[in-house]
């Protein structure tokens, strides 16, 4: 249990300082609205996957990149999807059909990919 509280403790901490690093690239770029792309998941991402290559070796990162792959394409999906019916059927049928289409989209990808 000591090791696993040590890993996630070590996760946290890569991903504050990756978070630190991106901001700080994200005051030079220009226009100021990329600075988000720069500074959220892109850093905790890297921080995690440096922690877990230390701890659980390089299959366990292939395992989790392909995992947050899967997961960015279902994002998007989502995103396509709710800004093309949000306007058209309402907050809650456009939202609903969003997330339906998240989770077909994840649940293929898993399937297809993951398993």
């Amino acid at each position: 249990m000591g090791a696993r509280a040590a890993e996630v403790a070590l996760k946290a901490l890569a991903g504050g300082l990756f978070v630190l690093a991106f901001v700080a690239i994200a005051q030079i770029v220009v226009p100021k609205r990329f600075a988000g792309v720069f500074s959220a998941a892109p850093s905790v991402a890297l921080g995690t996957l440096l922690v877990t290559v230390m701890f659980s070796g390089a299959a366990e990162v292939a395992r989790s990149v392909r995992g947050m792959a899967v997961g960015a394409v279902a994002l998007t999906i989502y995103c396509v999807v709710a800004v093309a019916l949000l306007r058209r059927w309402g907050v809650w049928r456009g939202s609903a059909a969003a997330l339906g289409a998240w989770v077909v989209t994840a649940a293929l990808g898993y399937l297809l990919v993951l398993s």
